[in-house]
């Protein structure tokens, strides 16, 4: 397995995207080769024709990757695949023609452009579905058990198996006698026998085993446990191999003890000053880009709807502290006069035409760069939240509180991954995101965070 960013994924991953970068090269260079019989095109005015290609690789698979064509979960039929690849070159293309535009000198001829993109086209395709059966017929896979049949084990089951691309196998289910049929629900082995367990893993090649008993009351397979271990077996806890493969943390399943003894947490003063200035950087550049789009934004507000261009709301912050959040109003100025503060609901007829088209680009978020140059917010961290919600999630969601230890931010780990929360539920699965994120907290991972919040708002999911 391949840790990233504290989350593992199949090393097979990495494999398929430099593969797939190698076909798109060579699809181009042999066309370079056949239209110059063998021989390497040099023109002075130009750049290394290398150089010229490896261009068009990266565009493309940066195009790929803005297309959510990395994601593997579910199968894909030819017909969307090949649409949904041919859509992505596509706008490589229009990208590409504008840098040429721009910088005569990275041109490929364009005959080879053209007859090379249509082999990309097929080698990808071909390629793809090709990977993706090996995915389906779990090829590679490294095999797992687990010990314990509960909800834990549950959630862990329907994480792996609801990826096609998880990289794991489920090989069998240890448990108690009588106990409930998860087995049968993961279509693998039922082993009622704990005294088995190294024996099975051995002989199936497991390993992994996979601690997720529910209860610590009642017989405790330590003993078999510690035989796997001194056999090379890798015995893992449920709720951190849960964690290494979601990206997020069971607050529901996890006992304080766990995240007082568990690895992270860690912020350095020079972290904290650090991530401070790339804060700072940060905003200030996105105040200069996005200025012009902001004065439209401005005038598309007053223009619309009577009231103020802006809204400014209290959230609560780092250590509780409440402080002002500046957006652009996208409600009706009466939008709470009657109901007081309530979630925003799906088609939310409070919300003004343009307010949810910026809503659904980021664009009402703009203005948040000033709280950060205040210092009320980081530039990627857990989103503040109003006060009475944040009463009434505390009261009713374990560790609510904690997210509160680091400055919120205008994007996130929890924004990137889950779409608008509008309930309880939403709260809980977001705060499973955001405790991941503050445990893991690091530069690298708040510049992952900013490109794939690229990714999400030119997707345009996750609004409301």
């Amino acid at each position: 397995m391949l840790k990233l960013f504290h989350k593992y994924y199949p090393v097979r991953n990495l494999l398929f995207f430099l593969v797939e970068g190698g076909l798109i090269f060579l699809s181009i260079w042999i066309v370079v080769l056949v239209i110059y019989s063998g021989e390497i095109p040099r023109d002075p005015q130009k750049i290394n024709v290398w150089a010229r290609i490896f261009l068009i690789n990266l565009v493309i698979q940066i195009s790929l990757y803005y297309h959510d064509l990395y994601e593997f979960k579910h199968k894909v039929g030819m017909a969307e695949l090949s649409l949904n690849i041919i859509q992505s070159i596509g706008i490589s293309c229009i990208f590409l023609a504008g840098l040429y535009y721009i910088f005569p000198f990275l041109i490929l001829e364009q005959g080879i452009f053209f007859i090379g993109i249509f082999i990309v086209i097929l080698f990808l395709v071909s390629w793809r579905l090709l990977y993706q059966l090996a995915s389906q017929k779990q090829l590679w896979n490294e095999k797992i058990l687990f010990v314990g049949d509960g909800e834990l084990a549950k959630m862990i089951g329907e994480e792996i198996q609801s990826n096609l691309d998880s990289g794991y196998t489920i090989s069998a289910v240890f448990s108690n006698p009588g106990k409930s049929g998860l087995a049968d629900d993961l279509n693998v082995d039922r082993v009622d026998d704990y005294d088995r367990l190294c024996e099975y893993s051995l002989a199936n090649n497991v390993s992994k085993v996979i601690v997720a008993l529910d209860e610590k009351r009642g017989h405790s397979p330590v003993k078999s446990l510690l035989n796997c271990k001194m056999h090379g077996v890798k015995i893992l806890d449920g709720i951190s191999f849960y964690e290494q493969i979601a990206g997020k943390i069971l607050v529901g399943s996890v006992p304080p003890s766990w995240l007082v003894f568990s690895d992270g947490f860690h912020r350095t003063s020079m972290k904290i000053m650090i991530k401070r200035g790339l804060d700072l950087s940060f905003s200030i550049i996105g105040i200069i880009l996005s200025a012009p789009l902001q004065v439209i934004a401005a005038i598309l507000v007053k223009a619309t709807s009577p009231g103020p261009v802006f809204y400014k709301q209290t959230r609560v912050g780092q250590m509780g502290k409440k402080f002002k959040v500046i957006k652009f109003r996208t409600m009706r100025q009466d939008a709470e006069a009657q109901s007081g503060a309530v979630w925003a609901e799906e088609d939310d007829p409070r919300i003004t035409y343009v307010g949810k088209i910026f809503r659904k680009l980021r664009i009402d978020e703009l203005p948040q760069f000033w709280n950060v140059i205040k210092g009320d917010m980081s530039f990627v961290g857990p989103r503040p939240e109003r006060p009475v919600f944040v009463e009434e999630l505390r009261s009713m969601l374990p560790y609510y509180g904690e997210r509160h230890s680091v400055k919120p931010g205008i994007t996130g780990w929890a924004q990137v991954n889950y779409p608008y929360g509008a309930s309880e539920e939403d709260a809980l699965r977001k705060l499973e995101y955001d405790l991941f994120y503050i445990k893991h907290l690091s530069l690298v991972f708040d510049l992952y965070i900013v490109l794939k919040t690229v990714k999400t708002v030119i997707v345009g999911s996750g609004a409301r």
